[in-house]
């Protein structure tokens, strides 16, 4: 699938030109009206915020009926980002952003826009209007459902506090727009009643799940983009998939959040992150995209239990355990997945080496530490050389080394049937062990390093001794690196140092 660059720059003509300043006007003055409610009735910003980001919404479903070309489009989407970003930082229109927590929703939602008129707009434009039309009315629904109990049944994934309610209410809305929509707009083949009911059911599941998990307004972004990839790669010929294999596959993906989540090899957030990674590898890449990335996160998950008691002497240093939460999963994850939805959009390029590297490094880092602190050895910071503590952010062993050797190996041998023989084979196993020297360059150079106000300890942990029960836990001392660079972040330039490695030596 290719974006159109050249048509999308098309000078539209002077009727279009004035349907733009209509819109715009529009848009304006529903923004208009949201602050005069909120004013006049001293209504909630919150809920003048949900009437203005579903009028919007509504507004913007028409925009290719509206429009025939794309640029009146580009040019609404970066101007509303540019004010709403600026509004945001001044504090001002309260009656969109006045949801009393830092977000940058109103954003993300023009950018979600801009980026799928930049792909979808001559292509397949009711994949857009259908994406910002499940936002409109889905996101918004369960914000409003959720508020409108007085006790709703409350969970947390991430910063933000959601609800049951309204993640069913996220769930219906989601369905029934895109039932609706495929039966009202789409060819003959897609009102069939299977096919209908299993892409608006994956489509509302992963999107549920995906608004669940996002924060601080990231749902705006997160939302849109993957219910028109998926509409995406049901709907149009040049992306298609099997649907009856991504409904295996995403079941395949609840059943090990499900069982993952039930023996502790992951929090809950790091369920939900699993199901969202797994449905899109097992239903789009089948066993080849699969087997790797499942024989990551079995073998390790295993390996992390196995050396929990040991690891319990370091607990004080590392800043998360055993068990996995969403951002030990996405950081992990993350570049795998992204490298898999790139092998959709771009069918000529082989994607699946690079793949491979990725999990690789990653698998190298965890057995490195896992193997590396399993019985006693010398280990020495990698930027001196100089004998240190096991367990510092930095430090490598004989054994650890060994161990990250061992995991790239096993990634890589069960990928080794659809390899171009096993000269890449050993260049990805090559990758992956070079990849976790760079995670433990970097954790000995920019990775964050507090230490505890209390006892005085050097940890990972932002907050390490809570003290007296009556005293609240104190944030510790940055000592070393940058505040943002936590273990999550390393792990990530791990993975991508995987691809981007494995890239070098093809060369």
């Amino acid at each position: 699938m290719e974006i159109q660059f050249p048509h999308l720059f098309t000078i539209p003509s002077t009727a279009e030109w004035w349907r733009l300043l209509y819109v715009f006007c529009g848009l304006l003055g529903t923004i208009a009206l949201g602050e005069g409610v909120r004013t006049l009735f001293k209504w909630s910003p919150e809920f003048t915020r949900k009437l203005v980001h579903i009028s919007v919404g509504i507004l913007i479903f028409f925009a290719p009926l509206i429009f025939t070309v794309a640029l009146p489009a580009i040019i609404l989407a970066i101007f509303f980002i540019a004010v709403n970003f600026v509004a945001i930082r001044k504090g001002l229109l309260k009656g969109m952003h006045g949801t009393g927590r830092a977000t940058y929703g109103t954003v993300f939602y023009p950018l979600s826009f801009l980026i799928l008129v930049l792909i979808f707009w001559y292509r397949a434009p009711l994949i857009l209007s259908l994406s910002i039309l499940v936002l409109a009315l889905a996101d918004a629904g369960a914000a409003i459902v959720g508020e409108s109990y007085r006790s709703p049944t409350e969970y947390r994934l991430t910063s933000d506090k959601k609800s049951v309610e309204g993640s069913m209410t996220m769930f219906i809305i989601t369905f029934v727009t895109v039932y609706a929509g495929l039966q009202q707009f789409g060819l003959q083949e897609h009102r069939q009643y299977e096919f209908a009911f299993l892409v608006s059911g994956i489509t509302a599941l992963t999107a549920t799940a995906w608004e669940a998990i996002s924060a601080r307004g990231l749902d705006n972004l997160t939302v849109p983009l993957v219910t028109a990839f998926l509409l995406a790669i049901f709907v149009l010929p040049s992306m298609q998939v099997d649907l009856r294999q991504y409904a295996l596959g995403t079941s395949l993906a609840i059943v090990i959040a499900v069982v993952s989540h039930y023996v502790r090899f992951l929090s809950l957030s790091g369920s939900v992150a699993v199901f969202l990674l797994a449905s899109p590898v097992f239903g789009i890449g089948g066993w080849k995209w699969t087997i790797p990335i499942l024989a990551f996160f079995v073998l390790s998950s295993v390996l992390s239990k196995l050396g929990k008691r040991r690891k319990g002497e370091f607990s004080d240093i590392f800043e998360k355990g055993s068990t996995r939460d969403y951002a030990q999963v996405l950081a992990n994850g993350g570049i795998p997945g992204a490298l898999l939805v790139c092998s959709v959009f771009f069918r000529g390029f082989d994607f699946y080496p690079f793949y491979v590297a990725a999990i690789a490094a990653v698998t190298a880092d965890t057995w490195g530490t896992e193997i590396g602190l399993m019985r006693k050895n010398k280990t020495y910071l990698i930027t001196t050389f100089r004998e240190t503590a096991a367990g510092v952010n930095g430090g490598v062993s004989y054994l650890g080394i060994l161990g990250s050797a061992f995991g790239s190996g096993i990634v890589t041998l069960v990928a080794l049937p659809w390899l171009a023989g096993w000269q890449v084979a050993l260049t990805i196993i090559g990758a992956g062990i070079v990849a976790s020297l760079v995670d433990s360059l970097l954790g000995a150079t920019v990775q964050a390093t507090f230490r505890c106000p209390s006892c005085g300890k050097e940890t990972e942990k932002r907050i390490h001794c809570a003290g007296a029960p009556e005293v609240p836990p104190v944030a510790g001392n940055i000592v070393g690196g940058f505040r943002w660079m936590n273990n999550d972040v390393v792990n990530f330039l791990c993975s991508a140092s995987g691809s981007i490695l494995m890239f070098l030596f093809m060369l």
